[in-house]
């Protein structure tokens, strides 16, 4: 009996699993302790308008992403917009979906745009993606933080 064999489009591991399309799962993006799922957060973003990113807070922001260098061509030039979150208390604004596409569009000296989420929608998308009372604990505990000097 053979195995059924799934390959990665382009043998790259950051892009879709050819034939996979309609298996099963949700995508999630995770910071430390907290865990984002792709699914809501595009629902959640769908009534946002664009709003562009500046380049050199995008830039600051992808020195920590966790970018697959030969994932950037793979990725197709109208992929759409980002996401972007908001932290209490100043802690950040991360990029939740669009880092191998924000870094695109940032080497080609192109405009990134994203849907912003605001801190309340940020807070009703992690109790969705995560155990809510877990969820609520970093919360309580970013709120109670004060922002990192170079984040200001």
């Amino acid at each position: 009996m053979s195995r059924l064999r799934l390959h990665h489009h382009n043998d790259c591991p950051r892009c879709p699993v050819i034939g996979g399309e309609d298996m099963p799962g949700d995508e999630y993006f995770e910071l430390l302790s907290l865990r984002f799922n792709i699914r809501v957060a595009h629902k959640l973003a769908l009534e946002h308008d664009l709003i562009r990113v500046d380049p050199l807070a995008l830039a600051q922001w992808l020195e920590h992403a966790r970018i697959l260098e030969s994932h950037l061509w793979h990725v197709p030039t109208n992929a759409g917009h980002g996401i972007m979150v908001t932290l209490p208390a100043g802690c950040g604004k991360p990029l939740i979906d669009g880092n191998h596409r924000a870094a695109r569009a940032l080497r080609l000296g192109e405009p990134f745009f994203v849907a912003e989420l605001t801190e309340s929608e940020t807070l009703d998308l992690l109790r969705l993606s995560m155990n809510p009372a877990i969820a609520d604990h970093f919360w309580n505990r970013m709120q109670a933080s004060r922002p990192h000097p170079a984040d200001r």
